[in-house]
């Protein structure tokens, strides 16, 4: 099941294969820090002996969601059990992992990776009657919203042109068959750039994946084989390079990493030092909004 599978209206939040908000028990009152852009940081610095500053980078921070609701018209049989439920759904983990956290809002589902980080649980004189406000707070490291659908595009190496006119020259004329293959077009219908994953699968040798628009590359050494039944795989957001799950930064030479610009379809082109039909270029992505 994909995460956001569950949801079927506006107001609704699936979280841990659970559906909150609308047509459920705990109804949305108020949502806070979805749509909202996240607090910035930056580097601005002073203007020596003059008024200002001179801007430096503006990023986003870390984006926090809130979730307010209420719970009504429970039975007062099941309200407890739907409490109890409640602070299971929301009990924090072990270790450290966010989860997939997405709302449909306008028609619209948008997903982040977060972590349940505040839970309110409102206890007064209703308690009793199956009647309790309450909340939940989320963070996320990444502030951007992402589609649930994930995108996925491949391409082999360009193919080696055939053999064009042979002289001397005598109709019918064959002018042979150009290069087929060597790229793919990813398109970002987001507003803020995606970073897509990228993966080689063998057998290729010196793989390069050039942004056709900027010339921005990533060449890996030319002479190291990736064999058949091996992958190498680049996650561009996070800058880490792996050859069949262990690290293989060591292998990429140069280090031009670029993003999916939001509204703009994405050229990138597949060469390496030799040409395999097997060898396979697969890029992973989804749009990205703030």
């Amino acid at each position: 099941m994909t995460a956001g599978d569950l949801i079927t209206a506006d107001g609704q939040l699936e979280w841990r294969g659970a559906l909150l908000g609308s047509a459920t028990p705990f109804r949305l009152t108020k949502l806070e820090g979805w749509l909202d852009l996240t607090e910035m940081r930056g580097d601005d610095y002073d203007r020596p002996s003059r008024h200002g500053m001179y801007p430096g980078a503006s990023l986003m921070g870390k984006r926090v969601v809130t979730f307010s609701f209420l719970v009504k018209g429970v039975p007062l049989a099941q309200f407890q059990s739907m409490v109890d439920w409640m602070r299971a759904l929301t009990a924090p983990v072990e270790q450290p992992v966010e989860q997939p956290l997405v709302i449909r809002l306008g028609g619209q589902s948008w997903m982040t990776m977060a972590r349940c980080k505040g839970r309110t649980l409102n206890v007064d004189k209703y308690y009793a009657l199956g009647y309790t406000t309450g909340a939940i707070r989320w963070e996320a490291t990444d502030p951007r919203l992402y589609s649930p659908a994930e995108h996925v595009l491949t391409t082999p190496l360009a193919s080696p042109a055939t053999t064009g006119l042979k002289f001397p020259v005598q109709a019918p004329f064959d002018f042979g068959t150009g290069p087929t293959g060597g790229f793919l077009t990813a398109t970002n219908t987001g507003s803020v750039a995606s970073w897509p994953t990228l993966q080689i699968d063998g057998p290729v040798t010196g793989p390069v994946i050039t942004n056709h628009a900027t010339g921005e590359r990533l060449a890996f050494d030319p002479t190291v084989p990736i064999t058949a039944g091996q992958s190498l795989v680049l996650d561009t957001d996070q800058r880490a390079v792996t050859l069949n799950g262990g690290n293989a930064s060591n292998l990429l030479l140069t280090r031009g990493w670029f993003p999916l610009l939001p509204g703009t379809a994405t050229r990138l082109d597949f060469t390496a030092s030799s040409y395999d039909p097997a060898a396979l270029l697969t890029c992973r992505w989804r749009d990205a909004a703030a």
